[in-house]
C-alpha cells in the first residue's frame, strides 16, 4: 500500500514539474514552443459614434504561452477611421 501512495506521490510531483507553467499564475500553458498572447475578445462594436464623443474599450491580455511574453514599452498605436 505505502508503494502505491509513493508511486502516486511521484506521478503527481513529475506532472506538476514536466507540465509548461504560465510565469504570473502557475497556470498550465496552452500553447507549446514560445510566447503566445491571448486577448479577451475579437471585437467591441460601438455602433455609430458622433464626432467629438469619447468611447472607451478594454481588453484583457495573457500569455498562454510556455516562455515569457516582452512587449515594447511604447507600442506605435494607429487609429483607423470607420473600423
Amino acid at each position: 500500500m505505502s508503494g502505491l501512495i509513493c508511486v502516486a506521490v511521484l506521478a503527481g510531483v513529475a506532472t506538476w514539474v514536466l507540465v509548461p507553467k504560465d510565469g504570473a499564475t502557475g497556470e498550465p500553458a496552452q500553447f507549446r514552443g514560445g510566447p503566445r498572447l491571448s486577448v479577451d475578445r475579437d471585437l467591441i462594436d460601438f455602433g455609430p459614434v458622433r464626432y467629438n464623443q469619447f468611447v472607451e474599450a478594454r481588453f484583457r491580455l495573457k500569455n498562454v504561452g510556455d516562455q515569457p511574453l516582452h512587449l515594447p514599452p511604447s507600442p506605435p498605436i494607429e487609429v483607423v477611421e470607420g473600423c
